[in-house]
């Protein structure tokens, strides 16, 4: 399951990195350089409504990038 999510990150991650740089440098900042919101906003010259609106679309993102690899389906038993 751990490389579903890393495959759903990755894609998610060139997806914004071609069509959308500020949402893939958002990421990088915030969960590779492990910097704090305040630290992001201030580096991206963003607003925080900006921020929490590209943040929410670049989880949602690899949400579904995710789900499309079954990260989220859990067998069930008979």
């Amino acid at each position: 399951m751990e490389r579903s999510w890393c495959a759903a990150i990755e894609e998610g991650l060139a997806y914004y990195r071609k069509n959308d740089p500020l949402r893939a440098d958002l990421f990088e900042l915030r969960y590779v350089q492990h910097r704090t919101e305040d630290d992001v906003i201030d580096q991206l010259h963003i607003g925080r409504t900006t921020y929490q609106k590209a943040h929410q679309d670049l989880l949602s993102t690899i949400a579904v990038y995710a789900a499309e690899r079954g990260v989220f389906y859990r067998e069930t038993e008979s």
